[in-house]
């Protein structure tokens, strides 16, 4: 039996400058970039496999779900899912039981909903995942 993976997370504030301000800012979406090791060849190097775990990843994020996914020759996969509010993309390197995948979302609690999802779907034995906050906002204050 697999134990849970072990898994690594950063968190980067990445805002530009804007004179000094700080206040008032607030970001767009979470994205999160995730390096998955030691995952089982089977689960990444068909098609049919990946799209099958974004599925049970994005499982109750409505009917809207579209998945899109190439077969690399003789064996990995790039897919993408949209999800009603989310979106997922990943590259899979079977021989080497590695995948790197971005999820976009616009709140942080459903990035790691769909991040523990995918750690069950494609059990990794490690995970690192870096935390970036897109596409900050600042609101008009005084001047």
């Amino acid at each position: 039996m697999r134990t849970a993976p072990v898994c690594q997370i950063e968190r980067l504030d990445v805002v530009p400058a804007q004179g000094g301000r700080g206040e008032g800012i607030f970001p767009v979406s979470t994205h999160l970039l995730v390096e998955m090791w030691q995952a089982p060849f089977q689960v990444l190097a068909r098609a049919e496999e990946v799209e099958r775990a974004l599925r049970y990843s994005g499982n109750g994020r409505g009917e809207q779900t579209e998945i899109i996914s190439y077969q690399f020759q003789p064996y990995g996969v790039s897919a993408k899912a949209t999800f009603e509010e989310a979106h997922i993309f990943i590259h899979t390197w079977p021989e080497n039981g590695y995948a790197a995948v971005d999820i976009f979302t616009s709140h942080p609690e459903e990035a790691y909903t769909l991040l523990e999802r995918m750690k069950e779907a494609f059990r990794p034995a490690y995970v690192h995942v870096v935390e970036v906050k897109r596409g900050h906002l600042f609101t008009e204050g005084e001047t």
